[in-house]
């Protein structure tokens, strides 16, 4: 790291990660993005690795979004558009640089393939996801340009735009209702895809594990609600795991009408996260390298017991094998060893065969809530009866019986 840099880190890690007591004599461990790290001996490369991830913000004197009359700042509103830029950024690098993971950022870099990426969501027109391309895409969830976006919201319209990439380097898979369907990551990520639709080969314990050499690289997005007004202490833990896997790009969410891009979290007890609340003028890298104001000089905390329950997480999988590796990860430390997991995964699609299913746009957590927020005894009782009721109808697995269910017998709760 050049002396610049690491004047700027070092100023970082003094400033951010001492919250008014220092960690200088504590021997605290934080992971940042799936890798370990520990403090005080690694302040340095925390430094650096929170330095090299892509800080989007509020900006202002940007070209108006949606026509002459349209906003020029995003100020009070773009903070979940730019926590899903960063979060969508993050796997670019991955997926782009000869470094991935590891690459490590120095002012005006040269680059090529970084300034492509960061030219992708500069506040331009045409650029791939900027705010105006994400503004003006939200109208198709429902969305007024100008209108705060939640968690799902905002990756249902990153999906929309990576479909509309012309030369669709990457997939964007949205996994709802709590339900990831392997066989859906499947189908859109293998080049031939339409062959393998025929007889989908599948990852299982009990399966033989079958590669291809065809595919195209997997941004994973799963919006979970993981209580009712709280997040439930029960699911803090899974969060924790979810950030220690190698493939994680992090999550989104934070508060009402006020988002972060969580990027790790400190022992025992606090989230670290990129803040976007921090209006800037626009720079446009096309025309000037001048990439400082793109790349933070701090980061923050909160704790797990502020996080708003509505939250999206983010993964990200180059390969083939590595998105074999990230379910593994997953059954091992969630479905297979906790009583209510955030959410399933199943290997086939459950609903293909029933009639039954569930709207797209509901990126909601009912059964998750319901396990251990039940109002009543009577929908305790009527939560056991769809139990057995879906396993006489020969569901792959019972909770995705009750979720069609639920939805029109209970409230919906919806994202912010």
């Amino acid at each position: 790291m050049n002396s610049a840099a690491l004047s700027l880190a070092a100023s970082m890690f003094e400033s951010a990660l001492d919250n008014e007591q220092s960690l200088s004599d504590t021997n605290s461990e934080l992971y940042i993005l799936g890798i370990k790290y520990t403090t005080p001996n690694d302040a340095c490369a925390i430094s650096d690795d929170i330095l090299s991830r892509y800080w989007f913000t509020y900006r202002t004197n940007f070209a108006p979004i949606g026509g002459p009359s349209g906003p020029t700042k995003d100020t009070g509103w773009g903070c979940m558009m730019r926590c899903g830029q960063m979060m969508l950024a993050e796997a670019y690098l991955r997926f782009f640089l000869p470094a991935g993971r590891y690459f490590r950022w120095h002012p005006n870099s040269t680059d090529k393939s970084y300034w492509e990426i960061l030219n992708m969501f500069i506040d331009r027109k045409h650029a791939s996801y900027s705010i105006h391309q994400i503004a003006q895409m939200g109208t198709s969830e429902g969305k007024e340009i100008g209108q705060w976006f939640g968690p799902n919201t905002i990756a249902q319209v990153l999906k929309r735009l990576a479909s509309n990439e012309f030369d669709k380097q990457v997939t964007i898979h949205v996994a709802m209702n709590n339900i990831l369907i392997i066989e859906d990551v499947l189908k859109l990520c293998r080049l031939n895809s339409k062959q393998q639709s025929q007889s989908a080969v599948v990852y299982s314990n009990e399966n033989s594990k079958q590669q291809s050499t065809n595919w195209r690289p997997l941004i994973l997005i799963i919006p979970l609600r993981l209580g009712l007004n709280d997040v439930n202490i029960e699911y803090i833990d899974q969060l924790k795991i979810c950030l220690r896997i190698p493939q994680t790009i992090g999550c989104i969410g934070g508060k009402p009408n006020h988002a972060y891009y969580f990027v790790g979290y400190l022992d025992p007890s606090e989230l670290l996260y990129l803040d976007p609340h921090v209006t800037q003028s626009f720079v446009d890298t096309t025309v000037q390298t001048d990439d400082m104001t793109y790349h933070c000089d701090r980061i923050n905390r909160m704790k797990f017991s502020g996080l708003d329950p509505s939250l999206a997480l983010g993964f990200a999988c180059k390969t083939e094998a590595e998105f074999e590796d990230l379910i593994e990860k997953l059954r091992k430390n969630l479905s297979e060893t906790t009583k209510h997991p955030m959410f399933e995964i199943c290997d086939l699609n459950p609903f293909d065969s029933h009639p039954q299913t569930i709207p797209d746009n509901e990126g909601i957590c009912v059964i998750g809530d319901f396990r251990n927020n039940s109002p009543n005894a009577i929908a305790l009782e009527a939560v056991d009866m769809w139990i057995k009721c879906g396993v006489e109808k020969g569901y792959v697995n019972p909770t995705y019986y009750i979720l069609t269910h639920l939805q029109s017998q209970l409230p919906r709760y919806t994202e912010w």
